[in-house]
């Protein structure tokens, strides 16, 4: 049996066989209203993912209760829910995957006012950076109460038809909290020594067992390592796994930290599977099947790490937000055609952290599965699309599948706008993938593409379009400061596209997430790469802190000036403090509520609260915005055509706009 082969064999959970090995792992999507019921959004998601392969589908985090989920997350609280949950578990069911709830409870992680004021509650009234209050201590009647909720719970999802369900003990939710020294100060039987600790999770595993019989499956969702100065390690996790496998636990989903956990878990700077380690090291300490979970993004991955046993099953979660066939094309060989999880973060956890639903930067489909349409034109036309950037290539593509003749016009002698750049800077890569994916379509579907030469009103005519879709996209912009023309000074775009820097001060004028990116790829020339640290490190060739020297500081010494008062205001949540940190690491000056007020063949003049700021420099770049490159729209409308302008062509923004505007621009032609 070779890799691919035994991502696609079954493997048995106890009392219930799965179709592969492949997990979409519980999310958070806020798919549902303030009534906590399984929605439609919900269940039209799942659906297209069981459609498209996946074995097991995890739905959640559940809610057991309302103090311990809150408001706009699904809940299986009552009796009354198990009606709506049936509904949604039989529509996945119609195509094969099987299904568990993870049942959820966050602890001190829960924010009073989604649960309508009611306090957060947990082993000790540590404060939460999470969410800026203190919990209040539970009693041990209150511990006992809480046991049987997840117990009730869990029969409840039986009776709904799942196939099983998944006990969260990761991410610093309230499982963890118990395990965790760090937030578990107790001092009764639910606190103090090892064995004190792990008595929370044992015995809501044995009342879930109790509850829902000796067959069905209990998966628990494990932090691999807390990643938390003085919690629980790597070691103290691998005996924790063997503690509730004891009490009855079925399999282990293994994931790493909790959410004040200061190393990175997903954005696209970790490396795809980095984390396979810690399932690798838990499967050789229990018996149960163990899956491996985060950034794990392509099938060739999955299948990899499936052979050298590192795990028995693969959570593939982002991925399958980004494309619901990703199982399907992965089994038919047509990987391919995957359209890509990139490692953004920017439709799924940056909306989350502001309380709006999960969108997807590369799938506008993803939770608009049920109400945005991709249906055979009625009326074929012939449809022009002028700018070959993601907007560009998803309008020209979508409106080909709905088949209307297209013809993608771009003046540059590639397709990608600006794709290459967003890919340049060091953990930005799958961006690539990406412009892969498109050029892919648009040759394997049969868009015809013209490049190399700029569109104009007579040869769109020519071509006898009778809509135009202009995504014309941006350019740089440089304001009016003093020497800002000077041969020395370089735009961002240049720069991540290769152009040669000067000289080793470099000063970087905007520090807006294009500021940070160019400023991190100008950082990172001159350090060492990771095969030769490996090898360096395996020869003790130097310390520890020189090796750390030597993948942290460059060759040039970098400085970002920014009229704001915080670097990076324009980056998610998610990723703006591994920004910040990884700026730190290279050593990058940071210069925030600084005005840049000349710039002369030396150096950058600033004023930072009303004092003289001299930077020397030998090369200053330029990362200060962009303006819409629109002027063929007038033209076009007065020409008589219909005009759809979309993209940065209407105002610059970001990929996760361009692309879902393109497809709105296809899917209405």
């Amino acid at each position: 049996m070779d890799a691919t082969d035994l991502l696609f064999s079954p493997i048995r959970v106890n009392g219930v066989t799965l179709r592969n090995r492949i997990v979409m792992p519980a999310f958070g999507l806020k798919y549902c209203g303030i009534d906590r019921k399984p929605s439609e959004r919900l269940a039209a998601f799942y659906e297209a993912r069981a459609k498209g392969g996946c074995g097991l589908i995890v739905i959640g985090g559940v809610g057991i209760d309302l103090v311990g989920s809150g408001l706009m997350v699904p809940s299986i609280e009552s009796d009354d829910f198990i009606t709506p949950w049936k509904s949604l578990i039989e529509r996945v069911h119609t195509h094969g995957a099987a299904l568990f709830l993870q049942l959820f409870h966050a602890g001190r992680y829960q924010h009073s006012m989604l649960a309508k004021g009611q306090q957060s509650v947990a082993p000790s009234a540590v404060a939460s950076r999470y969410t800026g209050e203190t919990p209040r201590e539970l009693l041990e009647s209150e511990i006992l109460d809480i046991e049987e909720k997840f117990a009730q719970a869990a029969r409840r999802a039986r009776e709904a038809g799942a196939d099983g369900v998944e006990l969260i003990a990761s991410a610093g939710y309230l499982i963890c909290q118990f395990l965790s020294p760090l937030t578990n100060h107790r001092t009764d039987r639910y606190g103090g020594d090892f064995e004190n600790r792990c008595r929370f999770g044992v015995e809501v595993i044995t009342r879930v067992r109790q509850a829902v019989g000796p067959q069905f499956p209990i998966s628990v969702r494990i932090s691999g390592n807390e990643f938390m100065p003085e919690g629980n390690g790597s070691r103290e996790i691998i005996e924790v796994c063997r503690t509730f496998e004891a009490a009855g636990a079925d399999m282990f989903n293994v994931t790493g930290g909790w959410h004040e956990t200061r190393v990175p878990q997903l954005p696209s700077m970790v490396p795809p599977g980095a984390f396979s380690y810690l399932a690798r090291r838990i499967k050789a300490g229990v018996r149960v099947p163990v899956v491996a979970s985060n950034r794990i993004v392509t099938p060739e991955q999955a299948a990899s790490m499936l052979d050298e046993g590192s795990c028995d099953l693969v959570s593939v979660g982002r991925a399958q937000i980004a494309d619901p066939e990703w199982a399907a094309k992965a089994m038919e060989s047509r990987g391919n055609q995957i359209r890509p999880c990139v490692g953004c973060l920017q439709g799924c956890l940056d909306r989350l952290f502001v309380m709006q639903p999960v969108q997807c930067l590369c799938n506008p489909m993803a939770g608009f599965e049920g109400s945005r349409r991709n249906q055979p034109a009625e009326v074929r036309k012939r449809v022009a699309v002028v700018g070959a950037g993601p907007a560009g290539m998803e309008a020209a593509l979508t409106a080909h599948r709905r088949g209307h003749d297209v013809l993608l016009m771009e003046r540059d002698l590639e397709v990608g706008g600006q794709l290459p750049l967003v890919a340049a800077p060091p953990g930005r890569e799958d961006f690539r993938r990406l412009l892969d994916y498109y050029r892919g379509a648009l040759a394997r579907e049969g868009v015809a593409v013209r490049l190399g030469s700029a569109a104009t009103p007579d040869a769109i005519r020519d071509f006898g379009a009778q809509t135009v879709i202009l995504a014309t996209g941006a350019r740089p912009i440089r304001p009016a400061i003093p020497g800002i023309d000077l041969p020395h000074v370089l735009d961002a775009w240049e720069v991540l596209l290769g152009q040669r820097v000067n000289g080793r001060r470099v000063v970087v004028l905007g520090g807006g997430a294009v500021g940070i990116e160019v400023a991190l790829h100008l950082a990172a020339r001159g350090t060492i790469d990771g095969e030769t640290l490996k090898f360096l490190f395996r020869h003790d060739a130097e310390s520890v802190e020189v090796l750390k020297e030597l993948i942290l500081r460059g060759s040039l010494d970098v400085s970002v000036v920014e009229m704001r008062k915080k670097i990076g205001e324009d980056v998610g949540h998610t990723t703006r403090w591994v920004f910040l940190k990884e700026l730190e690491q290279h050593g990058v000056l940071q210069l925030p509520a600084t005005r840049v007020t000349a710039i002369t063949a030396e150096a950058v003049e600033c004023e930072k609260q009303g004092e003289k700021v001299l930077l020397p420099a030998d090369t200053v770049v330029c990362a200060l915005g962009a303006r819409s490159v629109n002027e063929l729209a007038e033209p076009l409308k007065t020409a008589g055509f219909e005009v759809r302008v979309i993209g940065d062509a209407v105002k610059p923004r970001n990929i996760m706009e361009a692309v879902h505007e393109g497809f709105l621009a296809g899917a209405a032609v």
